[in-house]
């Protein structure tokens, strides 16, 4: 039962303030009441003040704000944030003072922040000063920032109608002047949203008579929607809305048509648009139950993303103060990103409601009740029910490039087979992603063969492995294959995710899928290791099974199997961390593999650490990551630090002391690499020497220039930092390579163990090269692994399957080691002093950072190998042939 905390602030910053702390439930009169005074602080609004100029002036300088320019002033991002550091010291130290006995109202609030979850806090005040204060920055909620739902209430208000309720909701969008902002994008949100009734309607810049006339409707309407520009005035008592071109009226001059709308049902205003402070005080005078602002001038990208966010999460069901709450948190990725960053997106939105208004949610939510009321009591089958309940409350959004088995993520291959196992398993999910009403004919079917007789559950069983045997060893298919099978045969399993990048080529052309196959091939690996130790060998769905006859065959704890969820983040920071968020969504995920570089995981990893859920890194290298700690990440691959380590020795050794050095400067990756390098080379005697072409991420990376710039030096080895395929450095070194023919030795990374390198073809371009991995088949502790790989994969076996199946032998060893597992209990299993699992690559134990004990690690180089594909072979170092 969620726990309501009003904060009532009666007077101003220049006399003082009244306060009085009430606490309770939501369907209960306040359990206790706490009265305080606070002190005059008229300098805390000047801050404001100033940070709010400062911030209009950026929105002008260089965005487009749904707001009426007023001219053109210059700002930076970083005199807004001394204001705001200032603005936050100013507010801790006056909301943290012992004087007049708020501390008193502090101490209670924290009691009861710390006891309960999800506490919605009321602000209540009719003074705009204190309605527009960041009160977000107050150190009392630091633990608690993202459970606390905030909205503000006026002080004043009278009895608020009852209003009807339907089956659909009955929206009236009014789409206003949208001279230079996209308002349409608003638009196909919402016609996106399946259950708006059929009789909404989308006023595009409505005369004040047509607005007026749509608003009087007998039938009414359940919510309002404004998108266009606007802006506060009269102090903030009201609001001015530009409904076209031409015109623009005050909500005042709506009163009499707004009172009759919310008299007939309206329950909901959401006004896109900026400076909406003035809006939601004139509704708040004639009663309207919520509304929804933004509270300074909004930019059109955070309008539409917050509305996007917002629509995906209310509509299905969530209060609207929760799906606010998420809605503003995933804004937070527009603040943070590295190009066109949108600071301070996630101050904008805010709710604004009536005190006795009845919760309001999407009547979705109720009909879905229903559902499993009728489907429970249409059978006895309690399992049947929970697997309906467990795919009903997370089905994957068809598009959203998160697939268990719906849809088809590598499209570079999409054999028929697959394609019609995919139709079957998407079938399954149909009923709950859309709400369909139980009782249609074509829904019971899909729900009698999905979760009774699970018979498309057995035929996908079937299609996949004939996908399998027909066309190819498919790490996704047998994924998918796994995750089938598992409900086709009613067995209870914890689900973990993977990431994947599957490459766009520069002209969009083509797809890259081969690191997206070779992460998967790990992970598929160790799923099936586990997922046929649930089976007797004679059942018939696992005959033909891939693996079947020599793999290790063990469930979790004997009993329990792993479904696997895989996300495509395109090697994209931006679609990291859209892929991370939705991950962190599904409750039932306990642990994430990825992300492929280290610059999709940075961008990533602090999603996954403020959703509580264990990252696993089998690839990231940069020291980046581990510089800033955090508890849920964990590494099971070397660093840069050891990368370098390790070529520095090899270097010194051969007595090689001079170098040039190339690399990406725009990658963590890459630049860390150079960095640990630069130091560690020069700090044990050797010389670096200084190339102007050094950047391999240049478009025109000139080799035979950067290589004539070398020869003015006496003996000198290159050495290759390229980053993992977010620039052309790789097919730059590749260049570097060929040109230098064979004349200095190179030395290099991980990411050049690559096919790419091999299919140069002539060992003597190769035999001075000499790369980091960190595990290779010929010396792997675990050659029962390597035989398995090359078996179940037809193929030889890349250092990524390995680190990536030591990252799932890693999640699968903590979900065994707890009884009830929890994200939470996860992370602390492996944190835990005595975690160990074993791999590929050996022990993995993890230090306190997350990084791993005793990284494995070696050097290898390219040996002329006549029975494999390009005729060479990496092999370790100490070894001079491929047999």
């Amino acid at each position: 039962m969620n726990r309501v905390v009003t904060l009532t602030l009666d007077g101003d910053l220049d006399s003082g303030i009244r306060v009085t702390l009430t606490w309770g439930t939501t369907d209960k009169s306040a359990e206790g009441k706490i009265m305080s005074w606070l002190a005059p602080n008229p300098e805390i609004y000047q801050l404001y003040t100033d940070w709010q100029q400062g911030y209009r002036n950026l929105e002008y300088f260089y965005r487009n704000p749904r707001l009426t320019p007023k001219g053109l002033y210059i700002s930076s991002v970083k005199s807004c944030e001394q204001l705001v550091d200032e603005l936050r010291n100013n507010i801790n130290q006056w909301l943290n003072s012992r004087s007049d006995g708020f501390d008193q109202v502090r101490d209670q609030l924290t009691t009861e922040l710390s006891r309960h979850r999800d506490t919605r806090v009321l602000i209540q005040t009719d003074n705009p000063q204190l309605q527009r204060l960041p009160w977000h920055l107050w150190d009392v909620w630091e633990n608690n920032h993202d459970s606390v739902e905030f909205s503000l209430i006026p002080l004043e208000y009278q009895p608020h109608p009852e209003t009807k309720l339907r089956n659909r909701v009955r929206l009236l969008a009014i789409l206003g002047n949208s001279e230079g902002i996209d308002i349409e994008t608003d638009r196909n949100y919402w016609q996106q949203v399946s259950s708006l009734d059929s009789s909404s309607c989308f006023l595009v810049e409505p005369t004040r008579e047509e607005l007026d006339q749509k608003l009087w409707e007998n039938d009414g309407w359940d919510i309002l929607f404004f998108a266009g520009h606007s802006s506060s005035e009269c102090n903030d008592e009201t609001g001015r809305i530009y409904i076209n071109k031409e015109d623009s009226i005050l909500i005042n001059e709506l009163i009499p048509a707004l009172k009759q709308a919310i008299k007939n049902g309206l329950k909901l205003a959401i006004f896109n648009s900026c400076d909406g402070l003035g809006l939601a005080n004139a509704l708040a005078k004639l009663q309207m139950p919520q509304a929804i602002i933004m509270k300074e001038p909004v930019p059109d990208e955070v309008a539409q993303t917050f509305l996007r966010f917002f629509l995906e999460e209310f509509s299905q069901g969530k209060s609207l103060q929760k799906a606010v709450k998420v809605a503003q948190k995933r804004l937070h990725y527009l603040e943070n990103r590295l190009d066109r960053k949108l600071p301070y997106a996630t101050w904008l939105p805010v709710i604004y409601q009536h005190p006795k208004a009845q919760p309001w949610r999407w009547p979705v939510s109720g009909s879905l009740v229903k559902l499993l009321i009728k489907l429970a009591l249409g059978t006895v089958a309690i399992v049947s029910i929970y697997g309906i309940y467990k795919i009903g409350t997370e089905p994957n959004k068809l598009g959203d490039k998160i697939s268990s088995g719906e849809e088809i993520l590598d499209t570079t291959s999409a054999p028929r087979f697959k394609q019609r196992s995919v139709k079957l398993l998407a079938k399954c999910q149909e009923p709950f992603r859309n709400y369909l009403g139980i009782w249609r004919q074509e829904t019971r079917k899909k729900v009698r063969n999905c979760f009774w007789t699970k018979a498309h559950y057995k035929t996908a069983v079937e299609l996949l492995k004939q996908s399998w045997q027909q066309n190819g060893a498919d790490p996704e298919t047998l994924i998918y294959l796994n995750n089938a099978l598992l409900e086709a045969e009613g067995k209870n399993y914890y689900t973990i995710a993977v990431t994947i990048p599957i490459i766009d080529t520069p002209n969009q052309s083509v797809k890259d899928a081969n690191a997206a196959k070779e992460i998967l091939r790990g992970i598929a690996q160790a799923q099936t290791e586990v997922n046929l130790g649930l089976f007797e060998v004679d059942n018939e769905l696992i005959q033909q099974f891939p693996g079947k006859d020599f793999l290790n065959r063990k469930g979790i704890n004997n009993r329990i199997g792993l479904r696997v969820v895989i996300a495509d983040d395109a090697n994209s920071e931006e679609e990291a961390k859209a892929r991370a968020s939705l991950l962190v969504k599904q409750s039932s995920i306990l642990g994430v593999i990825g992300h492929w570089t280290s610059e999709t995981t940075l961008a990533a990893v602090d999603t996954y650490q403020n959703g509580k859920l264990a990252l696993i890194a089998p690839y990231a290298m940069t020291t980046e990551l581990t510089t800033n700690p955090r508890n849920f990440l964990f590494r099971t691959v070397p660093t840069n630090e050891d990368e370098t380590d390790s070529l520095v020795d090899h270097l010194l050794k051969i007595d090689q002391r001079q170098v040039a050095v190339f690399y990406t400067p725009q990658s963590s990756f890459s630049s860390y690499g150079w960095q640990k390098f630069k130091q560690k080379f020069e700090t044990k005697g050797g010389r670096i020497i200084k190339v102007r072409e050094y950047k391999l991420s240049k478009s025109n990376f000139n080799a035979n220039k950067a290589l004539k710039e070398v020869s003015k030096y006496k003996e000198t080895a290159l050495v290759l930092f390229p980053d993992a395929q977010i620039t052309d450095a790789l097919e730059n070194s590749i260049e570097l390579i060929k040109a230098n023919n064979g004349r200095n030795l190179i030395v290099g990374g991980w990411n050049l163990y690559s096919p790419q390198t091999l299919s140069i073809g002539d060992s003597k371009l190769l035999e001075k090269v000499v790369l980091f991995v960190p595990w290779h088949p010929r010396s792997s502790p675990n050659q029962k692994f390597t035989q398995d790989t090359r078996k179940l994969w037809h193929g030889p076996v890349n250092p990524t399957t390995a680190t990536t199946y030591d990252a799932t032998r890693t999640l699968i060893k903590a979900l065994e080691m707890s009884k009830k597992p929890t994200r939470k209990g996860i992370q602390k299993t492996l944190a835990s002093d005595g975690f160990s699992a074993d791999g590929a690559t050996g022990t993995i134990e993890f230090e306190s950072n997350g990084d791993r004990k005793n990284p494995p690690g070696e050097l290898v180089h390219i040996v002329p190998c006549p029975k494999s594909f390009f005729g060479l072979a990496f092999v370790p170092l100490e070894y001079s042939s491929c047999d």
